[in-house]
């Protein structure tokens, strides 16, 4: 009886030593080794810089970054001396010379009122009444012109400003008195006179070589949505639906027609397209990898992170020298090395056979040798980008919207945020001019979005 009671009184401690280890291992997550975002860190350690002796400020060779003045300035102001400073003698007739210049840079705003006068003439000949149509923007009385829907689209869906903000920044600087109601319908309006532009921008990245795919929550009417991302350098095409899963992501439409390269963490629902090939960004696995270390000081994970960042930095250096792919020699190495890590992990973290629920770093473990094909994709195909960074760009917006606005007040307000999301990261992408853009598609003379432009 002695003898039970010991072995109880040592599997409570085994398990009791267990729930402390993952509770630890909770208090010890932060954004450097999860998927926990930086704000909620509980405190922000400052690693001290090494001193250089160095002084403050531009080092010696530095060179300067200054505003370029791109045209001619529109007033100059000629700052003559009148009289000597010393003697007081009259310089108005002296003749001098410029010794430096230095330039303004303002802005003069001013709203612009268009009055259109529909003339009626009757025809001498046969007394027809004649008279022009009034453009199709000039709807009633008064209308706002496409500046001001551009600039009210911009500051809240690419600025993020309130509605009501917005109201008072076109009333107070503008001069334009507006209501948040009329804000509301252009926004609407430019959604429904973009169709064509976002099915050309979701063209472009299903034919891409490659594409970043992601999703992240947004409060819709106070519940949870997901906004479905997919892109690639040239593009961004963004969808709002209540589904994260396949409704979602078939919703966005993107993903299912791809036959490229798609990049994306490693949520499972992925990898159930195979009409395209799969890579695992490698920034997710080296913050996993950190977390592993940190918990557990395990050998495999240094390793493997050492690995990673090997391989992408021998990547770097190939596509600098402008080479398509690794030598075979310096492959075999890294799979070598990737070989010998698999094994060592396999001794520190062993699968328990008694149980489905394994540790998280055996988990991470089993993702490397499961996926080893998808992680290590970026050195076998240098187009493959060794991190999903491009997606992640692509969905902050997003994020930064909900933080300033809580949530979106309907259905139709969040899945118009990603058609306008989508037009504006495409021109941005395409070194265009947002303001022009939106412009051009409320007139209805965007054109292709893909015809690259300078930036005035």
């Amino acid at each position: 009886m002695e003898k039970l009671e010991k072995v109880e009184v040592i599997a409570i401690i085994v398990q009791l030593t267990a729930r402390v280890s993952e509770l630890e291992a909770q208090l010890n997550q932060n954004s450097n080794n999860s998927s926990k975002p930086p704000s909620t860190d509980w405190k922000v350690v400052k690693i001290p810089r090494e001193r250089t002796g160095a002084k403050p400020g531009g080092q010696p060779g530095h060179k300067g970054n200054f505003i370029k003045i791109e045209r001619e300035a529109d007033e100059t102001v000629n700052m003559k001396p009148g009289s000597c400073s010393k003697c007081g003698k009259d310089l108005n007739g002296a003749e001098g010379s410029v010794m430096e210049t230095r330039n303004k840079i303002d802005v003069e705003i001013r709203r612009k009122i268009t009055r259109y006068e529909q003339v009626e003439v009757v025809c001498p000949c046969c007394g027809n009444e004649n008279h022009e149509e009034f453009p199709a923007d000039v709807k009633s009385r008064v209308s706002y012109g496409e500046g001001v829907q551009s600039f009210g689209v911009l500051l809240t869906n690419y600025a993020n400003v309130s509605y009501g903000k917005t109201q008072k920044i076109m009333k107070e600087v503008l001069k334009v008195p507006i209501s948040t109601g009329t804000l509301v319908n252009h926004v609407k309006e430019f959604a429904a006179k973009s169709e064509g532009v976002l099915t050309e921008i979701a063209e472009c990245v299903k034919t891409g070589e490659t594409g970043n795919f992601d999703e992240t929550s947004v409060r819709v009417n106070g519940k949870n949505q997901w906004l479905h991302t997919a892109g690639n350098s040239e593009a961004t095409y963004n969808t709002v639906h209540e589904s994260r899963g396949f409704a979602g992501t078939d919703d966005n439409g993107v993903l299912r027609a791809f036959k490229g390269v798609a990049v994306h963490d490693c949520l499972a629902q992925y990898f159930a397209y195979d009409n395209c090939t799969h890579a695992i960004c490698n920034a997710h696995l080296l913050r996993e990898l950190q977390g592993v270390i940190d918990n557990t000081k395990q050998v495999w994970a240094v390793d493997m992170q050492k690995l990673l960042c090997d391989m992408k930095q021998s990547v770097d250096e190939h596509k600098s020298a402008g080479q398509t792919a690794l030598p075979d020699e310096l492959k075999k190495k890294f799979n070598t090395r990737y070989d010998r890590i698999l094994v060592i992990g396999d001794c520190e973290t062993p699968r328990n056979p008694d149980t489905r629920k394994q540790s998280k770093s055996r988990n991470l473990l089993d993702r490397f040798i499961q996926y080893r094909a998808e992680i290590t994709r970026f050195a076998d195909n240098f187009a493959v980008p060794f991190t999903n960074n491009q997606a992640e760009r692509d969905i902050r917006n997003a994020k930064i919207k909900t933080k300033v606005s809580g949530c979106f007040r309907s259905d139709d307000g969040a899945k118009n945020f990603g058609k306008i999301s989508s037009v504006i990261g495409t021109a941005v992408k395409q070194g265009k001019s947002a303001f022009k853009t939106v412009g051009d598609v409320f007139n209805g003379s965007i054109g292709s979005i893909f015809l690259k432009v300078q930036v005035e």
